[in-house]
């Protein structure tokens, strides 16, 4: 059996998250690639993948087969690049997980990257879940909030913080709010994700002083979208992240409230898995890009 040609069939397996569509991507047919994937698990002596008809995922010891495997395909990808070269250049596939409130300000800024990097691609999901890097096989996850103990890298390229503002509309006909106990009289758009309940209490501080208020949900979003949506559709007051709405506020689409209280700093950082070296070159290049776009959008310390 092929070995290499076998691991890297049964990576592209898992990214994609299907026979079918690894088969495609590979140019082979879904039952070449089956019987090449049952003949490593049979040399290997233990299961990769769970298999059922609506569902491929990842055995405990397939997860950990495969991010060795990953390492090694990377790697021999930036010896190659070497070879060519004379240096590991940025190449092939980017796959990157943004929290949602990113979406703007990175895609926005994207063309840049890609004119600077011409062998590299790049795929994107929304999600803030570092999980994701082994779940979904992504490269590399920037994230809002620290990183427990999971065996992953993680690195802190920024800080931010939530931004309390509202749509011109909105406060011409409810007012403007001069301290956080106005809010009480207000509309509140919340964020919570769909497996939590939603937290209306918002925490407000300047200098030592520290407020609390128990805001009136109006409008819940279950994503990091729908709060800057729904606020510039007049629907209430919103608290989304700085950078996700900082052109919206020079263009004066929204206007911030409360510009004297803020909330709490919150670390934005680039998630990867745990290499045995380096990061490979395009994860490198992606980090350096992160800091470079962020470090213009957000108060960093």
């Amino acid at each position: 059996m092929d070995k290499l040609r076998a691991i890297t069939y049964f990576c592209r397996t898992v990214e994609a998250k299907s026979f079918s569509a690894a088969a495609q991507s590979l140019d082979v047919v879904p039952s070449a690639l089956s019987k090449i994937i049952a003949a490593l698990e049979q040399q290997l002596g233990f299961k990769l993948l769970s298999r059922s008809t609506r569902k491929l995922a990842l055995t405990d010891e397939g997860a950990v087969y495969y991010e060795q495997c990953r390492r090694i395909i990377q790697e021999l990808e930036d010896a190659e690049a070497l070879a060519h070269r004379g240096q590991a250049h940025p190449r092939g596939t980017l796959r990157v997980g943004l929290h949602p409130a990113f979406r703007a300000l990175v895609l926005s800024e994207l063309g840049a990257f890609l004119d600077a990097y011409p062998d590299l691609s790049v795929a994107t999901i929304m999600t803030n879940s570092p999980a994701a890097v082994v779940d979904d096989g992504l490269d590399v996850v920037l994230r809002i909030g620290a990183l427990g103990d999971s065996g992953l890298i993680s690195r802190r390229i920024a800080w931010t913080t939530a931004v309390t503002c509202a749509s011109r509309a909105y406060l011409r006909q409810w007012g403007v709010p001069h301290g956080p106990e106005d809010l009480v009289r207000h509309r509140a758009i919340v964020y919570a994700r769909r497996d939590e309940e939603p937290n209306a209490r918002w925490e407000f501080l300047k200098g030592t002083s520290r407020e609390v208020v128990e805001v009136p949900m109006r409008v819940v979003a279950r994503d990091g979208i729908g709060i800057t949506d729904a606020a510039l559709g007049g629907c209430g007051i919103a608290r989304p992240y700085d950078f996700s709405v900082r052109r919206l506020l020079a263009a004066g689409q929204l206007e911030r409230v409360l510009p004297r209280w803020s909330g709490e700093r919150v670390g934005v950082f680039a998630v990867l898995p745990a290499y045995s070296h380096r990061a490979p070159a395009k994860v490198r290049a992606c980090i350096e890009f992160f800091e470079s776009l962020l470090g213009n959008s957000v108060n960093r310390a």
